[in-house]
């Protein structure tokens, strides 16, 4: 801290706002006797562009070096005046805001005590600016190579559009080829080309690219690092290899499991999935005139995409085969673009749909397959049992994670959802974020997705890897949390309760404890949520602007209020 401190006070009144309840002449005035502050200046309104100019020229007029505004504290305003402090040539973090006007104003009416409240706020935020220090920037060298786990639509998707970008990319695919079950299918919702067209494009546009490094049959072993400098290790007919990458993406889909067994069926060509249907599509298998019903159990209303598919394939089978299609379900969700219409359509074309509650029986019978079900409308009125019968049978498949999922989240140290996907970081605002920067998810690893989806998926999510590694060295804030190594005992307790993978334990003679050894903050990967520095029992971890000098001093500067 140093021994030379000016420090500046602002208030403003929010255009009227908080002398509604607190006058600011006896505060103001009680503030000018307290030391090291040389300057007090109210304000209708600080926010305006002409008030940050006449703040920039006070502070070099009066040789400020601190800035406390008193007032409101929204990020939105307080970005504002980190900008004004840094065309004053004063470091941004040498700003203390004190919120008037949602701590006092909007909770108190206009009273001594709520003046005396105001004056305590005010002192507060005075000490913590007297204990403000500077934070300086760094340039991080990182790697401009991103990783793409998975060879599907998702995949293909997420390595052309990153690099279209310039970045260099690593696709990497468990299986002997590319195209996921984006091979087994016969159309894509929201998509018109072929399913077979589509992925010739897209492989022959990811091999033909001298950008992306494409290597089946290979898994990712292990990952060790952060953003910008991960160590990935791959594991191709039991060989290890490595490479640093800076980015990755997880784009490992989804996969079906059919069991005919949960409907008191086994297993024949006519009971079918599907996946098995789309298949037998795909193959050019005639349907014509069948009769074929088609269950949507509860257990697929977790997700919208099992009844799209439904209503999909039922339309066509209809359409192209003139075979009657009975489809049984317990609800129907078909919110979303040109899927209502869809569904409109089918019934349209005499696809017919039967509504039905938990009294469903299926009973394969000579080859046929007989489906008795009770109609909830007719329940008491009459006897509303029916039975239809049915050349092949359609049931439901369960929509569970890639295989190998759980193994994965382990090795990116990454969190799985209640349905066992990969867990998002917000599902609302960064859906395809995870709790770690520079992991990415794309496609159906986080929740079953569409094709149309998935391509505004891997866009966002290319996007995201440019702006977070522009170039071949970042500049960024040192404001992640530092630790004084003659306190840390590399007791792992940050390690462990760090959500965002952000630290390290390094090692070296620079270290001057026991161990030569300390926890280090990655300023990239860290998010500054100072869990680490509460959580460490030596109190050697401190996170700049919150150190506990700057708490405890605030603490000191309170008085007890009658």
């Amino acid at each position: 801290m140093e021994n030379n401190t000016r420090i500046g006070v602002f208030f403003c009144n929010c255009n009227g706002k908080i002398t509604e309840k607190v006058d600011f002449e006896p505060i103001a005035s009680e503030v000018k006797k307290l030391p090291k502050v040389e300057y007090v200046r109210e304000s209708q309104n600080l926010c305006a562009h002409l008030e940050g100019e006449l703040i920039c020229k006070e502070i070099t007029k009066n040789q400020l070096n601190r800035i406390v505004v008193v007032g409101c504290a929204s990020a939105k305003e307080e970005g504002f005046f980190k900008e004004v402090l840094n065309k004053a040539g004063l470091n941004s973090h040498l700003l203390s805001m004190v919120n008037l006007r949602e701590e006092c104003c909007a909770v108190h009416e206009k009273s001594a005590k709520s003046a005396a409240k105001a004056l305590e706020l005010t002192k507060m935020g005075i000490a913590r600016a007297n204990n403000l220090e500077e934070v300086s920037f760094g340039e991080i060298p990182v790697n401009r190579t991103v990783l793409v786990i998975g060879g599907g639509l998702a995949g293909l998707e997420t390595a052309l559009e990153t690099a279209a970008r310039g970045f260099k990319v690593i696709l990497i695919e468990k299986e002997d080829k590319l195209g996921g079950r984006l091979a087994r299918v016969n159309s894509i919702i929201g998509v018109d080309h072929n399913p077979a067209d589509l992925l010739e494009e897209k492989v022959k546009a990811v091999t033909s690219n001298p950008t992306i490094d494409v290597r089946t049959n290979t898994k990712l072993g292990d990952l060790d690092g952060n953003i910008g400098g991960f160590t990935a290790w791959f594991v191709k007919d039991g060989v290890e290899t490595s490479v640093e990458v800076g980015a990755i993406v997880a784009a490992t889909g989804v996969q079906t499991i059919f069991c005919p067994v949960k409907y008191g069926l086994g297993i024949a060509d006519n009971v079918i999935g599907q996946m098995k249907l789309e298949r037998l599509l795909a193959d050019g298998k005639d349907f014509t005139h069948k009769r074929i019903s088609i269950v949507i159990g509860k257990g697929t209303e977790a997700f919208n995409l099992p009844f799209v598919i439904a209503v999909k394939n039922a339309l066509l089978l209809r359409k192209k085969f003139n075979a009657t299609v009975n489809v049984f379900y317990t609800n129907i969700k078909v919110g979303g673009d040109n899927w209502e219409k869809m569904y409109t359509d089918a019934r349209g074309a005499g696809v017919n749909f039967f509504k039905f509650e938990d009294n469903i029986e299926i009973v394969a019978n000579n080859g046929e397959i007989i489906v008795n079900y009770e109609d909830p409308f007719l329940k008491g009125k009459m006897p509303g049992v029916f039975k239809v019968i049915a050349d092949y049978i359609v049931i439901p498949e369960e929509l569970v994670p890639a295989e190998g999922t759980d193994e994965l989240a382990k090795i990116l140290r990454l969190e799985l959802g209640p349905a066992s996907f990969f867990s998002v970081d917000n599902a609302h605002i960064l859906p395809e974020m995870t709790s770690r920067d520079g992991i990415y998810l794309v496609g159906s690893c986080q929740s079953p997705c569409f094709a149309n989806e998935v391509e505004i998926s891997a866009k966002t999510v290319a996007e995201e890897i440019f702006q977070k590694l522009d170039a071949d060295q970042v500049s960024t804030e040192l404001t992640q949390p530092y630790v004084d190594a003659t306190k840390c005992v590399v007791c792992l307790t940050c390690y462990r309760c760090c959500p965002h993978g952000a630290i390290t334990i390094e090692h070296g003679e620079q270290f001057k404890n026991l161990y030569f050894s300390a926890a280090q903050m990655n300023p990239l990967a860290c998010r500054r949520c100072g869990i680490c520095a509460s959580e460490c029992p030596g109190k050697a971890i401190q996170l700049p602007d919150y150190t506990d000098d700057q708490i405890l001093v605030q603490l000191e500067a309170m008085e007890v209020l009658p």
